[in-house]
């Protein structure tokens, strides 16, 4: 199964992975609301990185107990079953997963094609 990589040596900070994700998947250029949050900041003189995107690992898909969240070649949630309950946000490792309007929300890869990866300028993402 292929998965999103972050190579943080290209990575500028810019955000537009953040920005497309929104735009593709809530309709609006709010990287609050993208399902991928990478960022650079300095501290003590030394840049740092914060790299949160889903890594497929599936705890989300195992602790949900509606089984409104499934995996194959990415993850889907079915909005009819969640409930919003929070659950898999709450156990998800790298904190990605949001819950708006009393539902899910998981980066789904674009469906195995990553609109944020195409966007990367420098390809700090990948997808392989």
């Amino acid at each position: 199964m292929k998965r999103l990589k972050f190579n943080k040596e290209n990575c500028i900070g810019c955000q537009l992975c953040a920005q497309v994700c929104s735009a593709m998947k809530e309709g609006e250029y709010v990287p609050s609301k993208a399902r991928i949050a990478i960022e650079t900041y300095y501290e003590d003189g030394e840049l740092k990185y914060k790299d949160d995107y889903c890594i497929l690992c599936g705890i989300c898909v195992k602790k949900c107990p509606e089984g409104a969240i499934t995996m194959d070649e990415y993850i889907q949630v079915d909005m009819d079953k969640c409930t919003g309950c929070g659950v898999c946000a709450e156990k998800c490792p790298k904190h990605v997963i949001g819950i708006r309007e009393e539902k899910a929300h998981i980066c789904d890869t674009c469906k195995g094609d990553p609109t944020c990866v195409k966007t990367c300028p420098q390809n700090a993402l990948t997808f392989e």
